[in-house]
């Protein structure tokens, strides 16, 4: 017998106005010094604070300290916007606009996510604004990348709704956002769209692990793209913070365990204490700093928005993870500062037997006189 043929897929009308967005995301030091920044690229810099649409949760989720943006240069029919956060992240988006079936929007970013050259003018841009700011920068490392991609609509030609592009158009916005040409599995186009949000009926945000759909008016479209790109920065962040663990990790288990300490290793212990505490209180503090830089308020719809995306880009997983990993490195602080504390004790009870045998031969020398 043979299978019923598969429903035809149904294809969203063509797009009055959409765009086509490349996050590069860099964690470039330590924390960045925003008061500083009086221009960027020959243009005045401005606070970027979250824009968000009143009737949506307005006053729910801000930022304490606003990053500052600013419109580079257009290159190559793209259009270049850098974002500079405080605590070490610039990110660079890459834009071209589209107007056109959907069809020709689905093959133009299945070639725009797949093109090294974006990610070439990102790093080619960045490397020019960290030479200009090069001041403002706190602790200075190599740039850590995390990308992220979102294909923007403002407007259809004709009115579509939400329900419609979940529903019968669903098999076509998941292969956009997978970026397939061939249609999906059934099981695989629900995960794919699990994670949606609307506010009205006409707006939509579907939300994956390295991008997003969004189509919304233009205010409230401009606010989920902010609130997609701070979570990319988090994650940018931690992955900072993996890194560096890591390596100080690497480092403590390439210690031979057989080698015998060095009597009297006092010194070369309390270094090993204090680089290891070092490491500990500034990751912490340092990933305070990432976790507090947006306030989020009850659970209005932005909020769960973010959240979203944290989940979509597992957050979660990662600060676990960290924190499993300061957990290791506490417990090799605490054996480096007993060993520290016991290499003190080995020279103070050395001190008193010099000072003891001291006492005795200058006591022997003054019976004997």
């Amino acid at each position: 017998m043979e299978a019923a043929p598969r429903e035809a897929q149904a294809i969203p009308p063509a797009i009055r106005e959409g765009a086509f967005h490349a996050y590069f995301v860099y964690d470039v030091a330590d924390t960045i010094d925003l008061p500083r920044l009086g221009s960027v690229g020959g243009s005045g810099v401005a606070r970027a604070p979250l824009q968000l649409r009143r009737e949506a949760s307005a006053g729910s989720i801000a930022y304490p300290a606003p990053p500052i943006a600013v419109t580079l240069p257009s290159s190559s029919g793209f259009t270049i916007r850098a974002k500079v956060f405080d605590y070490g992240i610039i990110s660079i988006r890459i834009s071209r606009e589209f107007a056109g079936s959907w069809q020709s929007f689905a093959a133009l970013t299945r070639t725009l996510r797949n093109d090294p050259a974006l990610e070439q003018l990102a790093r080619t841009t960045l490397d020019r604004l960290l030479e200009e700011i090069g001041p403002a920068l706190d602790e200075p490392h190599q740039p850590l990348l995390e990308d992220y991609f979102v294909f923007d609509v403002e407007a259809f030609v004709t009115p579509v709704t939400a329900a419609q592009l979940l529903g019968p158009c669903g098999a076509a916005l998941a292969s956009l956002v997978l970026g397939e040409e061939r249609r999906l599995m059934d099981a695989e186009r629900e995960e794919t769209l699990r994670v949606n949000f609307s506010y009205f009926e006409d707006d939509l945000a579907v939300v994956q692990w390295d991008t997003a759909f969004v189509y919304d008016r233009r205010e409230g479209g401009a606010a989920i793209l902010d609130i997609l790109e701070f979570a990319n920065t988090q994650l940018a962040e931690l992955r900072t913070y993996d890194a560096r663990l890591d390596a100080e990790l690497d480092t403590i288990y390439a210690l031979d365990p057989k080698r015998p300490t060095r009597r009297f290793g006092r010194k070369e212990a309390q270094q090993a204490a204090d680089r290891l505490r070092y490491l500990i209180v500034d990751i912490i503090e340092l990933t305070d700093r990432a976790t507090n830089a947006l306030k989020i308020i009850g659970d209005a719809y932005y909020a769960r928005l973010y959240r979203g995306a944290a989940g979509r880009l597992g957050l979660k997983d990662w600060q676990k993870q960290i924190d499993s990993k300061l957990q290791s490195v506490n417990e090799m602080y605490r054996f480096s500062n007993d060993q520290a504390q016991a290499a003190r004790g080995e020279f103070l009870e050395l001190i008193v037997i010099v000072l003891i045998a001291l006492e005795i031969v200058i006591g022997v020398l003054t019976i004997r006189h």
